[in-house]
C-alpha cells in the first residue's frame, strides 16, 4: 500500500522502502496533489504551480505537466491510473488521508486538543507527542516553494509550533517544568519574537527554584525583542518580572 510524507522532504512509501521523488517539478506535481487531499487540481493550476517564479508558455507547459504525471503514475506503480485520476479540468490523487503523515498530524493534533480542554493533561501530553514525532525537518523542506506549497508547509509549520506548545503547557500542567525545559529553550530560540514562549520559561525555571535564571532570561527576551523590532517586551512579560523581583 502505498503512503506519502511531507513532514520533511516528499517521500513514498512502496510497501517496502521510503523513496525520494526524482526531480523538483515532479515533487511540485504531487505536493499539490497531496495539498489538495482527493480535490481536482486543474491542468491551469499545475501550470502555474510548477512555473510561478518564471515566463509561461501554456501549450508546451501543458504538455510537460502531462509527461510528469506519467512518471508520477510510473513511481506510483498506478498502471491502471485509479490512483492519479485524470478527471477534468485536470487531476486528482486519491488516498486514505491515514497514508499521508501531514493527516495523521492534523488528527493527533486536534485530539490533543480535545483532552487539554478536557483536562486530561497527561494524556494530552502523550498524544501531542505522538503527533510531533511524525516530524522529520521542515514541511516539504525539498520541494520548491509554490503558493500552494508555500501556504500548506506555513500551515503545517504554524500547527507544528501551536502543538508544541500545548505539550508544554500539558507538562506544566502536571508540575513537568522541568521534563520540557530543554524542549521549550529550543523552540524558543527556533522562535526567539514569540513573547509567549519567553514567558513560559521564565515560569518554567520559577518552579525550579530558578530564580535568577528566569531573571537572567527576561534581559535575553528584552535584548531579542529591541534587536529585531525596536521594541519592549510585552506587558506580560514586565508584570512577571516584576512579580519575580518583588517575590510574589
Amino acid at each position: 500500500m502505498i503512503e506519502f510524507r511531507l513532514l520533511g522532504t516528499l517521500e513514498i512509501f512502496d510497501g517496502l522502502h521510503w523513496k525520494s521523488v526524482e526531480t523538483p517539478k515532479i515533487r511540485s506535481v504531487l505536493a499539490v496533489l497531496l495539498a489538495a487531499s482527493g480535490r481536482v487540481i486543474s491542468m491551469e493550476r499545475l501550470v502555474e504551480e510548477l512555473w510561478y517564479d518564471g515566463p509561461q508558455r501554456k501549450r508546451d507547459q501543458r504538455n510537460l505537466v502531462q509527461q510528469y504525471v506519467m512518471k508520477l503514475r510510473r513511481q506510483l506503480g498506478d498502471h491502471d491510473h485509479s490512483m492519479l485520476v485524470t478527471k477534468a479540468p485536470g487531476y486528482r490523487l486519491l488516498f486514505e488521508p491515514a497514508r499521508l503523515d501531514a493527516r495523521r498530524f492534523d488528527t493527533l493534533h486536534a485530539e490533543g486538543q480535545a483532552l487539554f480542554g478536557a483536562g486530561s493533561y497527561r494524556q494530552a501530553f502523550t498524544v501531542l507527542g505522538d503527533a510531533l514525532s511524525l516530524w522529520r525537518g521542515a514541511a516539504l523542506d525539498d520541494v520548491p516553494a509554490s503558493p500552494i506549497v508555500r501556504a500548506e508547509s506555513e500551515r503545517l509549520e504554524e500547527a507544528r509550533l501551536a502543538a508544541a506548545e500545548m505539550r508544554i503547557d500539558a507538562s506544566h500542567r502536571t508540575g513537568g517544568h522541568a521534563v520540557t525545559l530543554a524542549e521549550l529553550r529550543t523552540l524558543r530560540d527556533t522562535n526567539p519574537l514569540r513573547e509567549g514562549l519567553w514567558e513560559k520559561e521564565m515560569i518554567a525555571l520559577l518552579e525550579c527554584g530558578r530564580r535568577a535564571d528566569a531573571l537572567e532570561v527576561y534581559q535575553r527576551a528584552r535584548r531579542t525583542l529591541q534587536e529585531e523590532l525596536g521594541l519592549e517586551p510585552g506587558s506580560a512579560l514586565r508584570d512577571l518580572q516584576q512579580l519575580i523581583l518583588t517575590d510574589d
